[in-house]
């Protein structure tokens, strides 16, 4: 890579690849019984997910993020809830003390997070996934356009 452009769109590339990510990890979710498996490619999806909306560093551009306005308005709350997830529970422990519940021995969970695997995210999770995987084809064809 030579340019901001090319890194841009080498980094939108990316970020398809991790949509596809979340799509397959749910798809192995939908089916298995298995509750850890079932955590494990949670865990993956949410992470994978997230991961181009946060703050990536690059050689040309100092920023390559995802932009906000390629996850739909309907599914705001829902993508704002899969990144305090990663937020909390994955990549960092950013909880307060209000939020720990401690257990029996030296185990605790996280009020409303009393189970890692959350089955009600996984539709928002599969349609924001299909939706910015849109959104990003059409980034990477603009892009195409005004020449690489």
């Amino acid at each position: 890579m030579t340019t901001p452009s090319q890194e841009n769109y080498a980094f939108m590339h990316l970020s398809l690849s991790d949509m596809e990510r979340v799509l397959n990890s749910i798809r192995m979710i939908e089916g298995t019984t298995d509750e850890y498996l079932k955590e494990a490619l949670f865990r993956d999806a949410v992470i994978s997910y997230v991961k181009p909306f946060s703050r990536n560093r690059g050689e040309f551009n100092e920023i390559l993020q995802l932009q906000q306005n390629l996850v739909p308005k309907e599914l705001q709350d829902e993508h704002e809830e899969i990144k305090g997830i990663r937020d909390k529970l994955f990549a960092h422990n950013k909880l307060t003390w209000e939020e720990l519940i401690f257990g029996p021995g030296t185990g605790f969970t996280v009020k409303g997070y009393e189970k890692v695997y959350l089955s009600r995210l996984i539709e928002p999770l599969k349609n924001l996934a299909r939706k910015v995987h849109a959104a990003i084809m059409n980034e990477m064809s603009e892009i195409k356009k005004n020449g690489l």
